[in-house]
C-alpha cells in the first residue's frame, strides 16, 4: 500500500464519519479542495460515488457502506501498530547481547560489570569476543551489538559514517617494571627510558605504538625487545624481566598482584580512548540501548572530563 492510497483511505473514513467534506478536511488538518480531490480519484478508482447529497447532507453508497467496517479495522490495526511502543525488561529478558573487546577490559572492566549484570539481569546471556576482521558487517547485521575499541579500530569504524559511538574510556599510560628494576634507583627520566628495552601491546599485529610515534616526535627512537598481543602477558613478562611497558592504567592499577612498580612516563603521550561503537539500525532499539547504556555506566569510572 502506497502512501498516497493510506491518504485516500483516511479522506474516505472521514468522510464517511463526518458526511460533510468541511467537517471532514477539519478532522484531517487540510484543505477542503484537498479532501473533494481526493473523493474525486477514489470514485474513478471505485467506480461508484461512494457518497451522493440528499436533503439531510452526505449518504453513503450500499459500497461505500460495504466498504466501511474492514476500513475501520484496518485503519485502527494501523493506529495500534504506530502506538505500539516495544519495551525490554531486563529482570525478566533471556535476550543474548554480544560485545568485541581487546583483552585489557576482559580483566580490568568486564568483571565487575559481570555482577553487576547477573543482578539485574539474571536471564540474559552475554558472549564476548575478541576484535576481529569484518565489524562493519557484523554491526549493520545484528550479529555483533558492539565493539568496545580505540585507535585499533578507528580506520575501519570511523571513517564509516554509518557507525555510531560514545567515549566510555579515556586514561593515561603508566609505566610497568619490576620491583627492584636498576632503572628504579633513580628517576625515571627521558634518557633512562628510551635506553631500556620495552615491551609492546600490539592487539592488530603493527610494529611500533603510540610511543614510538612520541618519541619519533622528540627524534628519539626505543628497542621494542617483545612484541606481545596481550595487555595481561606484558605485565607478567615484565615481571619476570627487566623489561619496561607503558600501559593503559587500567592495566597498571590490575598489576599488583604481581611484584611491580608503577610509574609516571617521562614524555607526554595521548590518553588510552576507547569507545563503544554500533550500527544505526539498533540506536532505537529498547534492548540494544538498554545493554550499551549498562554498559556505558560501568565503564564511567575510566573515564576522563570532557573538556
Amino acid at each position: 500500500m502506497s502512501e498516497r492510497d493510506l491518504r485516500l483511505f483516511l479522506v474516505l473514513d472521514a468522510v464517511l464519519a463526518e458526511r460533510s467534506v468541511t467537517r471532514a478536511a477539519s478532522r484531517l488538518g487540510v484543505t477542503q479542495s484537498a479532501v473533494s480531490h481526493s473523493l474525486r480519484e477514489l470514485r474513478s478508482r471505485l467506480g461508484d460515488p461512494l457518497l451522493v447529497r440528499t436533503s439531510a447532507g452526505l449518504e453513503p453508497t450500499p459500497l461505500a457502506q460495504s466498504l466501511r467496517p474492514d476500513l475501520r479495522m484496518g485503519l485502527d490495526a494501523l493506529e495500534r501498530l504506530l502506538r505500539h511502543q516495544p519495551r525490554f525488561d531486563p529482570a525478566t529478558s533471556t535476550r543474548s547481547f554480544s560485545l568485541a573487546t581487546p583483552d585489557h577490559p576482559q580483566f580490568t572492566m568486564i568483571p565487575e560489570f559481570i555482577g553487576q549484570l547477573r543482578r539485574m539481569a539474571p536471564g540474559v546471556n552475554v558472549r564476548i569476543r575478541a576484535i576481529g576482521p569484518g565489524l562493519p558487517d557484523e554491526l549493520a547485521s545484528g550479529r555483533l551489538d558492539l565493539v568496545l575499541a580505540g585507535a585499533e579500530v578507528e580506520q575501519v569504524l570511523a571513517l564509516d559514517r554509518e557507525a555510531m559511538r560514545t567515549r566510555v574510556i579515556d586514561e593515561p599510560f603508566c609505566c610497568l617494571l619490576r620491583r627492584g628494576h636498576p632503572a628504579l634507583a633513580g628517576p625515571l627520566d627521558l634518557q633512562t627510558y628510551v635506553a631500556l628495552p620495552h615491551v609492546l601491546v600490539s592487539t592488530t599485529g603493527g610494529e611500533t605504538g603510540i610511543v614510538d610515534d612520541a618519541l619519533a616526535a622528540l627524534g628519539l627512537c626505543r628497542r621494542v625487545a617483545v612484541t606481545v598481543p596481550s595487555f595481561p602477558a606484558a605485565a607478567y613478562i615484565v615481571a619476570s624481566s627487566d623489561l619496561i611497558a607503558t600501559l593503559p592504567k587500567a592495566v597498571t592499577d590490575r598489576a599488583d598482584l604481581l611484584d611491580v612498580e608503577i610509574r609516571t612516563p617521562p614524555l607526554d603521550l595521548p590518553r588510552s580512548v576507547a569507545y563503544l561503537w554500533w550500527h544505526p539500525r539498533f540506536q532505537h532499539d529498547p534492548g540494544h540501548t538498554w545493554w550499551r547504556h549498562a554498559l556505558a555506566k560501568a565503564l564511567s569510572p575510566f573515564r576522563g572530563d570532557e573538556s
